[in-house]
């Protein structure tokens, strides 16, 4: 059980871990300090646990962990998502230059054209780019999030452009 005491000494980190913002994960040193624990206790203002937690971090701040949390998992997704889709051929770096880009290119836009996993990657690289994540044409954008198939995503991401 988590006390006041206990979180001065050991609390690393705390956030919401739900949308409705009802569920806490608390992280704490272990006793040798050497590893983390991790604690989930509920929103609650009668809590006890909760109650400690509050002494150590407001509820202002655990709203802004848990921005900054979620704002780190999804950067750190993303940057998964682009490695793979490099790793794949899908993504070219733009120092690359070789003659092997174009074939690769058609093979990924025209082979498993409703593959998720390519899908996905191609819609987070085309939102990389100025002209379309800078476009104020909100209904070709979203067409391109709702599109179900490769070459669908690429014709609505050169509407815009």
């Amino acid at each position: 059980m988590l006390t006041e005491e206990f979180l001065k000494e050991h609390f690393v980190d705390a956030y919401f871990i739900d949308n409705e913002r009802t569920t806490i994960e608390v992280q704490t040193k272990t006793e040798d300090k050497k590893s983390i624990f991790i604690t989930i206790i509920p929103f609650d203002l009668n809590n006890l646990q909760y109650q400690a937690l509050n002494k150590v971090m407001s509820l202002d701040d655990l709203h802004e962990a848990t921005y900054n949390h979620h704002k780190k998992e999804s950067e750190a997704f993303k940057q998964e998502v682009m490695r793979i889709a490099k790793e794949d051929g899908m993504i070219i770096d733009k120092e690359t230059n070789n003659a092997e880009f174009f074939p690769k290119l058609v093979k990924g836009i025209f082979e498993n054209e409703d593959d998720e996993d390519h899908l996905f990657a191609l819609k987070l690289a085309l939102f990389q780019v100025d002209k379309i994540r800078d476009s104020e044409n909100a209904e070709l954008k979203s067409n391109i999030r709702k599109s179900k198939t490769k070459a669908e995503v690429l014709l609505n991401a050169l509407k815009i452009i």
